[in-house]
């Protein structure tokens, strides 16, 4: 069987760099890529030329020539699921996917182009994660940090076929191939207007100046925000904190929109009636600082 010859991967130097602490990239979950499926793989999507050749009186091969166009189908960019990722100083590695279909010979690589806050990170090759050629997932692993938070989106790709010409025997089980000798389709699509997050991991304290006192009374409720930097946790100033109530067993009310001081700090008072709950909201910024939303502990104040 002829072995098809690997395709060396085209590495860009990047048109440009965000924050030092993007360093290089982490492994990415590697797979090794069959040249074929083991149990035999029906080709669709191939040109029409097949030609049929005997082998024997019970056996034959197919001759596929394949110039068909890989596509991407989707991207996504994350730590996890959804679009958003909240980064502690820790860290975090975020994963970059590329999901692209080719059904006639696969999907050999991709060349990912990656913008932050709207402008290019880098071009790189990206690493298979899965075996399937076919219907391929490549990913590509950034480790960042808080102060690496922003948006990130997949600006271009270039996806390359595997195969130019195949052999296939009647059970389809690869026989011969030659390696695609193009150079690649640069690919467009919906995904390119998706934005992905990651966010700035946030705290919020609560605490009551009394966790008893009788009907009438005044009850202070005090919350300091802060926010993930890449060494430690810093007070936010000058940022939005919602005060929420809940009187007995009635329901949550939002009673002001605060802005903390320079010590990151807000601080709501009222008039208790009856036993009640409060907490502190603090939505996600998707600019400037780009922080996470967070919610405080609750708090009760009971009446004497």
């Amino acid at each position: 069987m002829l072995k098809p010859r690997r395709r060396a991967a085209l590495v860009v130097t990047a048109a440009a760099t965000i924050a030092s602490t993007v360093a290089l990239a982490l492994p990415a979950q590697a797979v090794t890529m069959p040249i074929w499926p083991s149990t035999g793989y029906i080709p669709t999507g191939c040109d029409t030329n097949i030609t049929w050749t005997p082998t024997s009186p019970t056996a034959w091969t197919f001759n596929y020539t394949d110039s068909g166009t890989p596509h991407v189908t989707g991207v996504h960019i994350g730590t996890g699921a959804g679009s958003t990722s909240v980064v502690a100083p820790s860290g975090a590695s975020l994963i970059t996917q590329v999901f692209s279909t080719e059904t006639c010979s696969g999907v050999a690589n991709v060349i990912l182009g990656l913008e932050y806050n709207g402008a290019v990170l880098i071009q790189t090759p990206t690493t298979p994660a899965t075996t399937d050629a076919f219907h391929a997932t490549s990913t590509y692993a950034m480790p960042v940090k808080p102060d690496n938070a922003g948006y990130y989106q997949v600006f271009a790709t270039r996806v390359y076929r595997r195969y130019d010409a195949f052999t296939i025997d009647q059970d389809f089980r690869l026989t011969a191939s030659t390696a695609s000798v193009t150079s690649g389709i640069i690919d467009a699509g919906p995904w390119m207007a998706q934005k992905f997050y990651v966010l700035r991991a946030t705290t919020l304290s609560n605490a009551l100046s009394a966790a008893k006192v009788k009907k009438g009374k005044t009850v202070k409720a005090t919350a300091q925000l802060k926010y993930a930097t890449n060494t430690g946790y810093v007070v936010d100033a000058g940022d939005k904190v919602v005060v929420q109530t809940k009187v007995g067993t009635g329901k949550w009310v939002s009673n002001a929109t605060l802005t903390t001081n320079s010590s990151g700090v807000v601080s709501y008072t009222f008039v208790l009636s009856a036993t009640t709950q409060v907490r502190f909201i603090h939505n996600a910024v998707l600019s400037g600082k780009f922080t996470t939303g967070v919610a405080s502990a609750i708090r009760t104040v009971k009446r004497a």
